[in-house]
């Protein structure tokens, strides 16, 4: 990451290590052991109440000069226990907002990304710590890296739309308007927040999703396999409570690290994708529903092979900034915004969200930004003429 500050403590390879970083050891709660799984150098917790943490100390002031930090832990993924995180913030230990990361017995090695708002790292935590990993004594975890970052680990890049293949909301994919499109796919039981509870694997809810931008709105498209198709019978202001998708979008990330929503700017958009697609808009002031959508906004189309739906969306940035009475917010090339999404699954009606699928592995992101992901809308490709014959 160029230009950030980055702090590794490597398990596997020492030599890799940050200069100054230390795995805490001399705690009565922290004493981990070595161990070798899955081909790497790691340290493993207790798991069974005694010896529940991993303490980690950063180099002193790292990140003294630093707006947002995340931390990524590389774990083994086996059993079905779960871990958390806590940090130092001016010498209060301070958990992460979200649900603890539930483990699913892959035996591969995985990796999650926590957001750390209001951090502030004076070594506050014991043993001189500023990371506390916390098995929650449900099962051991076995550690082999920890990467704290100031440059979100989870930017991404939604390129424009381009304008000599604009995107026409017709649901035919056109060769040539969705190419090079920012994709997520959703196949894993970690993706879902509800931790897998109702999840069947990818042939009863998967997922490929695109998106571009251009200054009018965002584009999406989904190519949805779902064995309970478009399952959703509520309204717009709950349509998330449903088959469907929920977008979340900070116009205003100047801080990444804020906890509730900003007036104005920051927006959770609820589609359902039931038979009468609906959509509603939650923001600083409320949840209002914007009823059916557009037949010009949303073409959708169930499938056989695999059976499912496909669908291409258009939301205009109008809708979200006339619902906060916005008039002065501009979107342009170059921004980074704050998003999230939530692929949604329903197996039976009354629907209901049984399934939330999300690229970061993140819960709890309704109300609360710091959760959210930065994606830089990408200026429009130049057009390079050919030189024409004779030239």
């Amino acid at each position: 990451m160029a230009g950030a500050t980055t702090v590794t403590l490597d398990l596997n390879d020492t030599k890799n290590s940050t200069a100054n970083v230390q795995l805490v050891t001399t705690n009565a709660d922290g004493a981990v052991k070595n161990v070798n799984l899955g081909g790497r150098n790691a340290v493993q917790t207790g798991g069974d109440g005694t010896n529940s943490f991993l303490y980690v100390a950063l180099p002193k002031d790292a990140f003294a000069n630093s707006k947002a930090v995340w931390a990524t832990v590389e774990y083994y993924d086996q059993g079905t226990d779960t871990f958390s995180l806590a940090f130092d913030s001016s010498g209060t230990e301070t958990n992460v907002t979200e649900n603890p990361v539930t483990k699913h017995d892959t035996k591969a090695w995985a990796s999650h990304t926590f957001t750390l708002p209001g951090f502030k790292f004076t070594e506050g935590l014991p043993g001189g710590a500023d990371i506390k990993l916390d098995d929650k004594g449900d099962g051991p975890e076995v550690i082999d890296k920890i990467t704290v970052t100031d440059e979100d680990p989870n930017l991404t890049h939604w390129p424009h739309v381009d304008p000599a293949n604009k995107i026409k909301i017709d649901g035919t994919i056109t060769p040539g308007e969705w190419d090079g499109a920012y994709t997520v796919t959703l196949n894993t039981a970690a993706q879902d927040a509800l931790a897998g509870a109702n999840w069947g694997g990818p042939a009863d809810f998967s997922g490929t999703y695109y998106y571009k931008w251009d200054e009018s709105g965002v584009y999406i498209r989904g190519d949805v396999t779902d064995a309970t198709p478009r399952l959703n019978d509520k309204t717009g202001d709950a349509a998330w409570n449903g088959d469907g998708i929920e977008e979340f979008f900070s116009l205003d990330w100047s801080d990444p690290t804020h906890t509730s929503y900003l007036d104005g700017t920051d927006f959770h958009v609820f589609i359902g994708l039931g038979d009468t697609p609906m959509w509603g808009v939650d923001q600083s002031t409320g949840t209002n529903d914007h009823g059916a959508i557009p037949a010009e906004d949303l073409a959708i189309k169930n499938t056989d092979t695999p059976k499912g739906y496909q669908f291409e969306m258009y939301m205009p940035w109008k809708l979200l900034l006339d619902d906060a009475q916005n008039t002065t917010t501009k979107i342009a090339a170059g921004q980074k915004i704050g998003w999230f999404m939530f692929a949604n699954n329903s197996k039976d009606l009354p629907s209901a969200q049984q399934v939330a699928m999300s690229p970061f592995k993140r819960t709890g992101p309704s109300g609360h930004p710091a959760v959210w992901a930065t994606a830089v809308l990408e200026p429009t490709v130049p057009v390079t003429n050919p030189p024409t014959a004779g030239n």
